[in-house]
């Protein structure tokens, strides 16, 4: 049984593969999207059948319009990964206030992300399930 999702946002398949191969054998499932609102889709549906999710972006080819998407994310209280590319650094301050969670810079190996996808999800399901929570 499926309890959280990764879902993850890039042009080209890079990371979801990875990722796939990284929660193979976890009650992780990892989603691909292609644009943003296949993104908003997929993060809506995992709401909305109670599971946790952690959104993981791939910055390359559009870091500015993924700012808009990282806002709407926080304030959802999704935890936000950003994967960057050289030159992205200047763009830490911003991202972080945004509400990036974790920024990964290169070089950058899958089980770093995978990792840290694994600690969002318990934190996320901390926060959802723990004490004083219905």
């Amino acid at each position: 049984m499926i309890v959280a999702e990764v879902i993850v946002l890039e042009k080209q398949a890079r990371w979801a593969p990875e990722l796939s191969r990284q929660f193979q054998n976890e009650n992780v499932a990892v989603r691909a999207c292609r644009d943003f609102a296949s993104l908003r889709e997929r993060v809506d549906a995992a709401r909305k059948n109670q599971k946790s999710c952690v959104a993981v972006l791939n910055l390359a080819g559009w870091p500015g319009e993924c700012l808009p998407v990282i806002s709407q994310l926080h304030r959802q209280q999704i935890c936000v990964a950003v994967v960057g590319h050289p030159g992205v650094e200047i763009l830490e301050p911003s991202l972080r206030e945004l509400g990036v969670t974790t920024l990964f810079l290169p070089p950058i190996a899958g089980h770093e992300i995978g990792d840290a996808c694994r600690r969002l999800l318990g934190q996320h399901s901390l926060q959802s399930h723990g004490p004083g929570s219905r």
